[in-house]
């Protein structure tokens, strides 16, 4: 019985210790895993010595000194300084209204837009004219009256002044008075009469018109607008850090093209900056003044150029050349050479910078921080 129950016992004790071995041989062979990946991932390939670092490759270029002009590429739209309403000063039914003063239409300065009907103005000059006549007349007869009263004055009373009631003093400043008077409802009237033609002291375009003939248009109120065509203008955002590579910006050159006619170049300068930045966009708006306005409308878009300063003698490097803001890495004697460098302009391509000392070559590949203070070999790059 004593047997039988041994046999089980051994059994047991068997697997017991079959199942453990199983255990620790996983877990042995998995640290054993761990550290050969962990030696494999922190491995740095050595001499054959094993003494020393093996070096990292590296592609550099030698960037040549080159002449450079600072250009800013943008946009812009083309807008009028200002809209001007189209307002008679004289009331009265219109009884011409010229194609020009249509939606589009061009006109050029003192043109005639619309015609008011003049007549009661003309009525108003015959009647002004008149009432000159009467004035001048009147003050001639007073001034003869006047004469006449001196020379009795002096023969009755010689040497004694005269009295200004007697000399007709008053009378006479009177009827000078309404002598001016009447010269300037003359010429008032005569302005009326020439402000019933609505013209502008300009050549420009209509935007808006709602002139007809048979209209009665009233004095004050606007029946349109129009700009000149010397007011239009090229309204240029930039940023400040454009604005300031283009310093000072004011008689900057600018070429650009409109949307839809990129085959079309116009030229024009930087008159004014914007006097603040824009709340939203944090951009400063330039003012570029067109060479020729002809064929530029208010709302167009734009690809703008403006040439800054010419730098002189630089060096222009690729863009993947920096390793910060202003700073590159050099090869020099087989190891990394930090250096910084005066950048002067940008680009979405390139950097341009003051020239410095390239050792053996700027290094453009990417490089981990791993290998920032071992040595390194060129295995190619390229020469700008």
């Amino acid at each position: 019985m004593q047997a039988e129950d041994a046999q089980p016992e051994d059994a047991n004790d068997r697997l017991g210790w079959i199942q453990i071995s199983i255990v620790a041989g996983i877990i042995v062979g998995a640290l054993a895993l761990t550290a050969w990946l962990a030696a494999d991932a922190a491995r740095v390939p050595r001499e054959s010595n094993g003494s020393e670092t093996a070096a990292a490759p590296v592609e550099v270029t030698r960037p040549e000194r080159i002449a450079h002009s600072i250009i800013v590429e943008t946009t812009g739209t083309v807008r009028a300084r200002a809209l001007v309403a189209l307002v008679p000063e004289v009331s009265g039914q219109a009884v011409e209204v010229a194609e020009a003063a249509r939606a589009g239409g061009r006109f050029e300065a003192g043109e005639t837009l619309a015609q008011i009907d003049p007549r009661n103005y003309r009525l108003a000059v015959d009647r002004a004219r008149a009432a000159l006549a009467d004035a001048q007349s009147a003050l001639m007869r007073l001034e003869a009256e006047a004469e006449l009263a001196r020379e009795e004055w002096d023969r009755l009373y010689p040497g004694e002044p005269i009295a200004p009631l007697t000399a007709l003093e008053p009378q006479l400043e009177a009827a000078r008075a309404r002598l001016i008077g009447a010269r300037a409802d003359l010429e008032q009237a005569r302005l009326n009469l020439d402000r019933t033609a609505l013209r502008f002291p300009f050549a420009g375009r209509i935007t808006d018109t709602r002139l007809e003939i048979g209209q009665q248009l009233n004095a004050g109120q606007s029946y349109g607008e129009a700009f000149a065509l010397d007011a239009l203008e090229l309204a240029v955002p930039l940023s400040p850090e454009e604005l300031t590579r283009i310093a000072p910006a004011e008689g900057r050159s600018v070429e650009f093209t409109l949307e839809g006619a990129p085959s079309q170049t116009f030229t024009g300068t930087i008159v004014r900056e914007g006097a603040r930045l824009d709340d939203r966009s944090r951009l400063i708006t330039v003012f570029v003044r067109p060479d020729e306005p002809q064929g530029l409308r208010p709302g167009q878009f734009a690809r703008v150029r403006i040439t800054g300063n010419e730098t002189g003698e630089i060096m222009r490097l690729p863009a993947s050349a920096m390793a910060g803001l202003s700073e590159v890495r050099t090869v020099r004697d087989g190891r990394i050479a930090p250096v910084r460098v005066d950048v002067l302009d940008r680009t979405a391509r390139f950097v341009f910078v003051a020239p410095f000392e390239v050792h053996e070559g700027v290094i453009i590949s990417p490089l981990p921080e791993s290998v920032l203070s071992g040595p390194v070999v060129i295995i190619g790059g390229e020469d700008e």
